[in-house]
């Protein structure tokens, strides 16, 4: 082997366990948000316009403008729009990568931080411009990941970080990241909303 190529192996390795990292963020596999609910379920039905107010009061694929994510550099890629749902849970919102590399997750969701806390007791609160949100770790056996939830009327805003534990992000953490991006986004949220 040359000199020098054991190097270049491990970074390239270092990045496509990133790469990896990074598909995987938000995966409806791995929601952080409990399993039942008690707005109804998905679909057509009685519990279909709680669930649209929750998604419809505020959008991030849209509210998080290009101006927004460049200001404070979480456009390393376009955002990609996603939507989930899980035992009568669902999530609307868009993936984003940072330039730093790390990606996350803002989505609406019809999730209430009463049934984040009951599912997670260790949730902590954690303190937005004029919103309760609380913040935990899912998944403590996947380093690098770390979820806030920001109250709104019809459910919650949810806020996933996935930071790949390579050399390169050694000092990025995972819920400092979250806990910013919820404070940079949470005035965005409309009024009663």
């Amino acid at each position: 082997m040359k000199a020098g190529t054991g190097v270049v192996a491990t970074r390239f390795v270092a990045g496509a366990v990133g790469l990896v990292l990074l598909a995987g963020c938000g995966d409806g596999t791995t929601r952080s948000e409990p399993a039942t609910s008690t707005t109804g379920p998905t679909g057509s039905g009685p519990g279909t316009s709680t669930e649209a107010n929750a998604q419809s009061a505020f959008d991030p694929c849209t509210a998080l403008t290009p101006q927004f994510l460049a200001e404070r550099q979480w456009d390393s890629r376009p955002p990609e729009p996603r939507q989930d749902s899980q035992g009568g849970i669902t999530w609307k919102g868009c993936r984003y990568v940072a330039r730093t590399g790390y990606g996350f997750v803002v989505e609406t969701t019809n999730g209430t931080l009463d049934q984040v806390r009951s599912k997670y007791p260790s949730a902590v609160d954690v303190s937005t411009v004029d919103r309760r949100a609380v913040r935990y770790e899912a998944r403590p056996d996947v380093p690098g990941g770390c979820t806030i939830n920001v109250e709104m009327r019809s459910g919650s805003l949810y806020i996933l970080t996935n930071v790949p534990q390579t050399s390169a992000n050694k000092n990025l953490v995972a819920c400092d990241i979250a806990t910013d991006i919820a404070r940079a986004i949470a005035p965005l949220l409309p009024a009663g909303s």
